[in-house]
């Protein structure tokens, strides 16, 4: 995303960016329900859990038949939804931070990756009734939305930790440390 932002290209910065957000939430209610389910020991559950993210469609059950008749679209269970990922997500920020983003942040990711003015705004000018298109603003370096990297690593890094994982997990500490690291730096340098 940042590398996108370097070269000019906000417009797919954002698009990359609500991705990693809606991974990001998602891997924070993945975490949340498992980590919840193997406490209890409730395996049904965290498989219900994992059979809905792993073969879960919603599209598929809905216009399957279409495309090709006769197969048991019934049997593939319902898709997580992005709505309850974003809720699993703002509840997590409001228990470690006392209040949560997610919302306006995810609203202003939204914005600007769909086809309208908010998505082409740093490449226009107004000027009276015309517009033109110009070179991006330079004060879109960084969205900010960016952030939600180091939630996804540790919402990672506790699934990891739940599947018993030691080789990808210390992988995943280390990006974990220098993610930590470069945001320490980089509020520093901007006091």
């Amino acid at each position: 995303m940042v590398e996108l932002l370097r070269l000019g290209n906000v417009a797919t910065a954002f698009l990359a960016c609500r991705h990693v957000f809606e991974w990001t939430a998602h891997t924070c209610l993945m975490s949340r329900e498992l980590e919840d389910f193997v406490s209890k020991q409730d395996w049904k559950g965290a498989r219900e859990l994992q059979s809905r993210v792993m073969e879960g469609n919603r599209w598929v059950k809905e216009h399957g038949d279409k495309y090709e008749p006769g197969a048991a679209y019934d049997e593939i269970p319902d898709s997580l939804r992005v709505k309850k990922a974003l809720k699993a997500y703002e509840q997590y920020q409001k228990e470690q931070h006392g209040s949560s983003d997610v919302e306006d942040s995810y609203a202003l990711l939204s914005e600007h990756t769909h086809p309208n003015a908010a998505c082409f705004s740093s490449y226009t000018e107004f000027t009276g009734p015309e517009v033109r298109f110009v070179p991006h603003s330079a004060d879109s370096a960084l969205l900010g939305e960016e952030r939600c990297l180091i939630n996804l690593a540790l919402f990672l890094d506790a699934l990891l930790r739940l599947g018993r994982e030691a080789v990808v997990r210390q992988q995943l500490r280390t990006v974990i440390d220098e993610l930590v690291d470069t945001q320490k730096k980089h509020k520093s340098e901007n006091l």
